[in-house]
């Protein structure tokens, strides 16, 4: 998937998609939606008894797994810097994961 982004602001948008991915891959492993109000501590509680763990390595990849299988991986994107004006830039940002969940889904 390709997103854009203004020059500056591509950090927060890689952000916010890695976010919504990351919903996305807990909603298909079943994860009820009110366990998103729950606060960090008490979701991680919540997660590990349901025997799901999210990696977030320092590279800025994330590895989430299902008991010992890891069943979806954000990759680092990649970014292209795109001038459409002398004094206009922004940002092709091509995002890159796999969700095995998520393919069981369609999505």
């Amino acid at each position: 998937m390709i997103v854009l982004s203004d020059r500056g602001d591509e950090q927060n948008v890689i952000e916010e998609e890695k976010q919504e991915w990351l919903n996305e891959v807990l909603i298909a492993l079943d994860v009820p939606v009110q366990a998103f109000e729950l606060d960090i501590q008490d979701m991680r509680d919540y997660l590990i008894s349901v025997e799901i763990e999210i990696w977030n390595n320092h590279d800025g990849t994330m590895d989430v797994y299902k008991g010992e299988s890891v069943v979806a991986q954000w990759k680092i994107p990649k970014l292209i810097l795109i001038k459409e004006t002398p004094k206009r830039w922004y940002y092709e940002i091509h995002l890159d994961s796999w969700a095995r969940p998520l393919q069981k889904l369609d999505v």
